[in-house]
């Protein structure tokens, strides 16, 4: 859609707006689709099961590759190597990751921001701009050239294969597109990809009264897999379940992306959909995978790219901690992301360390938890860092959305869309719930409200810190 004019796009009826996306996208899928996807799904299709020493082969051979190339193509990095005596031969002698991660600094999004054109490599020629959310700022585009598109696509395809969608399947995406005016307020709230049969919804319409037209449509349309956004999809389950609606239809399965993934949020979807719902984690400038298989296991796809994790502190991250990532990505060939600071939280264990057989087949390290954004972790001086507050809200009737923003070190206001089963009984459980995991000593202070407005590109945020923590 970014090729079509919005002014022009949205005065479109209906039907003509369903063929111009089409054929933007139809242009698009020759972009993504090309014969550097098929060399790379052969690849990584024989990876998974892979034993440690074959992926760590894989691994320093491909950071290898990518060193010798950015040292002569990008501003930035040549000048990196040059202070740091980083030559040619150092890279092609050396005999593991780290020996060579090691010697490089670790740079942040503002600097990518700032300093695109010193990190473009500039032996690629740019295909493919995409746009981040811009939830911490201004958005930053970044280039992609043909190779690393296709390296992405790969990779989600051979994510497909995992949970058994088929070759060509049905879709359904909920992100933050706006594929019709937020000002509609009559259906329909989609539009029609043809070209790869998709649906995208609008998740700027999801209001009591719209619902039932996504249902309606949900159910004729009847896509193998639902994708997008957890607070969206969570929205129509958490309908579903309270009117007791039965499906004329059974997806495959439902992945979610972009937004931290509740447990509260994973077990209405599944009992709404009837299927399982899949966490997984990358990011619009062109980082690594993460993955969960058919067994709940968040695996680090290790063979697109390098995972380190990075605690409060600064310092290398033990199990058990909350971890900032920083990874060096093995599918951003034009922009290089080499030692790049997400600015992404997951929880680590022993498992995030080691190469163990997992009963999906797959043998790459795992995580506990994708916590999401720095700023999704509060703070309180009793408990020190807390992440997933979803538990506390476990078994409490009446709450249909909800929002914890942590103003100040002792002070966390909650707010809450409610229905008719809420009462005082509810919310003093769920203030005891917050306390047991917050602390005694701080304040906590509920509202009911009518709305909680969703944040940059459609997104919602559960849990924020509004200060910094030194």
């Amino acid at each position: 859609m970014k090729s079509i004019h919005k002014e022009i796009y949205y005065a479109l009826p209906t039907v003509m707006k369903n063929l111009a996306v089409s054929s933007s996208l139809l242009v698009q899928r020759k972009t993504r689709y090309g014969k550097f996807y098929n060399q790379y799904l052969k690849f990584y299709s024989q990876n998974l099961s892979k034993s440690k020493d074959e992926l760590d082969v894989i691994q320093l051979s491909t950071l290898k590759n990518i060193l010798l190339e950015v040292s002569d193509n990008t501003e930035y990095f040549n000048g990196i190597f040059n202070n740091k005596g980083i030559t040619k031969e150092l890279i092609n002698s050396a005999s593991s990751v780290t020996e060579l991660i090691s010697k490089l600094p670790i740079f942040q999004k503002d600097f990518l921001k700032k300093y695109k054109q010193e990190i473009d490599n500039l032996s690629r020629r740019r295909t493919y701009l995409s746009s981040t959310s811009g939830t911490t700022g201004t958005p930053n585009v970044i280039s992609y050239d043909d190779e690393s598109l296709q390296i992405g696509f790969a990779l989600l395809r051979r994510f497909y294969d995992t949970i058994g969608l088929p070759k060509e399947f049905k879709s359904v995406r909920l992100s933050g597109k706006i594929v019709v005016l937020p000002s509609k307020n009559k259906p329909p709230f989609w539009i029609h990809n043809y070209s790869s049969k998709q649906l995208f919804m609008s998740v700027y319409h999801l209001t009591e009264k719209n619902i039932k037209a996504y249902i309606k449509k949900f159910n004729e349309y009847k896509p193998q897999l639902i994708d997008g956004y957890p607070s969206a999809i969570f929205v129509i389950a958490q309908y579903i379940n309270k009117h007791k609606i039965k499906l004329q239809f059974k997806p495959i399965a439902i992945a979610t992306t972009a937004e931290t993934l509740y447990g509260c949020y994973k077990a209405e979807i599944e009992k709404a959909f009837g299927c399982k719902v899949y966490n997984q984690y990358s990011s619009s400038e062109g980082g690594p995978f993460i993955a969960e298989c058919t067994h709940g296991k968040l695996h680090l796809q290790t063979d697109s790219g390098i995972f380190e994790f990075i605690n409060a502190l600064g310092k290398p991250a033990i199990a058990g901690e909350f971890a900032e990532l920083v990874v060096t990505s093995f599918r951003q060939w034009k922009t290089p992301l080499i030692r790049y600071s997400t600015g992404d939280w997951v929880k680590i264990s022993d498992k995030s360390f080691t190469y163990q057989s997992c009963d999906c087949g797959c043998n790459m390290p795992v995580i506990d938890e994708i916590i999401g954004r720095e700023d999704d972790i509060l703070f309180t001086l009793e408990k020190g860092h807390v992440g997933r507050l979803d538990p506390a809200y476990k078994g409490l009737i009446g709450i249909k959305k909800s929002k914890i923003i942590q103003h100040q070190i002792d002070f966390i206001e909650v707010v809450n869309i409610v229905d008719e089963n809420y009462s005082e009984k509810v919310e003093h459980r769920l203030l005891k719930n917050l306390r047991d995991r917050l602390g005694e000593k701080i304040n906590i202070e509920i509202k009911i409200v009518n709305e909680i407005p969703l944040g940059a590109s459609g997104k919602f945020k559960a849990v924020e810190r509004k200060f910094n923590l030194s």
